[in-house]
């Protein structure tokens, strides 16, 4: 009998803790995130995003219900999402599930915000069939409104949150300005990468020839790619620049690759020399990656010709990112012929970050060479690690031309 009462008093009291715990879970949202890439830890960019609010956004949420189990999961993980941009934002994030699959007019309704629905894949009685599911939300700030077709998960559901956020609320853009003038490719032939930036920035073609252009409306200049020979004048105006302490984003080709030739050579615009001042040796070696992308190629056999895929180690696929905000959330990415980078310098004030590496298994090839496509790869062809093919320069950064 003692026993059983023990027994009832236990029960009684986990029955008790359960209550409460619900009780606190309604009133206090608590999201303990275990993940090893803090997928469900907000970002600092967000948190200040939030804390920012001067006017209450809302968030209308069209999910279908009774869907498949990953979309359930889905459909929850939104939802604990917006209750911690709720809380981040002392309220200022308001939001409400709509369920366009109830009726006609809640269908209607979510068509009319700008959200389509997608064809699913759903089991029953192991048969699969097609059903019709919204997974969309439309963010608005006052007049303003995003739409948010269809809701990723992971970072790509803060991203795209954030994003909507921020590209309402933000008032005086900073402007970024594109080179042009020496082979760069026309900003036109970069529309993803303008659509992007264009959310939190104005992006205009700036040319360093142009002694009018005015450089201190522009907080980073671009450089993408050039071709031909940069004047010394305008590394003396890229100086300048930072000197003011403004950044230069650099993205050039030290050697470059032909696949009608299947040969491989340097590339010199003195845009390689300029960055040597600051430390920065941008190498003129092909980089090889065990770890790779494949080029098609013809191959005859038996008097026919068919394509075949072969691994191709001159397109490293990097996978190994620092933890920086400038590569959070990117798994890989496939580079076409790039090159090394070292770090030189022995001056304090600078600090130099690798942002992007290869594999265990790369290596290096000096330009200029031969491709052999047939050429049979062997562990020996990768002797090196961890190249930096992607770095930040930080500090006091100062350098002239000789």
């Amino acid at each position: 009998m003692k026993n059983r009462k023990s027994i009832v008093t236990y029960l009684l009291l986990i029955a008790g803790v359960i209550i409460l715990v619900n009780i606190l879970a309604d009133r206090f949202f608590l999201r303990l995130d275990f993940t090893a890439d803090k997928r469900y830890t907000l970002s600092e960019a967000t948190k200040t995003i939030l804390g920012s609010l001067k006017q209450t956004v809302t968030v209308t949420a069209y999910f279908s219900e009774e869907l498949p189990a990953e979309f359930t999961r889905l459909r929850r993980d939104f939802k604990e999402e917006l209750i911690e941009y709720s809380n981040r934002s002392n309220g200022k994030v308001m939001f409400e599930f709509i369920n366009p699959n109830k009726d006609q007019p809640s269908e209607e309704k979510a068509m009319q915000a700008g959200i389509n629905p997608v064809l699913i894949n759903v089991r029953e009685k192991d048969q699969v069939k097609q059903q019709k599911a919204y997974l969309g939300a439309v963010v608005q700030y006052g007049e303003k409104k995003e739409v948010i077709p269809l809701i990723q998960p992971g970072a790509a559901m803060e991203y795209s949150l954030s994003t909507s956020i921020k590209k309402m609320t933000v008032e005086n853009k900073p402007k970024i300005g594109f080179l042009e003038g020496n082979g760069e490719p026309s900003i036109n032939t970069m529309m993803q990468v303008i659509q992007s930036l264009s959310v939190l920035y104005e992006v205009e073609n700036v040319n360093l020839n142009d002694s009018s252009a005015d450089l201190n409306k522009y907080k980073t200049l671009v450089i993408v790619n050039p071709k031909d020979s940069i004047p010394l004048m305008q590394f003396a105006r890229l100086d300048a620049f930072l000197a003011t302490g403004k950044s230069v984003y650099v993205a050039m080709n030290r050697v470059d690759g032909n696949f009608q030739s299947a040969s491989g050579s340097e590339v010199k615009t003195g845009l390689e020399k300029w960055l040597e001042t600051k430390g920065i040796r941008v190498n003129p070696n092909f980089v090889i990656d065990q770890n790779c992308g494949n080029v098609m190629v013809n191959q005859q056999q038996g008097g026919m010709t068919f394509q075949s895929s072969l691994r191709f180690p001159y397109l490293p696929l990097i996978t190994k990112f620092s933890g920086t905000p400038a590569t959070k959330g990117l798994s890989s990415v496939m580079l076409q012929f790039a090159s090394s980078i070292d770090f030189m310098s022995t001056n304090k004030d600078l600090a130099f970050t690798a942002l992007a590496s290869t594999s265990e298994k790369s290596g290096t090839e000096n330009a200029p060479l031969n491709f052999n496509i047939n050429r049979n790869w062997q562990q020996t062809d990768f002797p090196l690690s961890s190249l930096t093919v992607a770095g930040l320069l930080s500090g006091k950064i100062t350098g002239n031309l000789n």
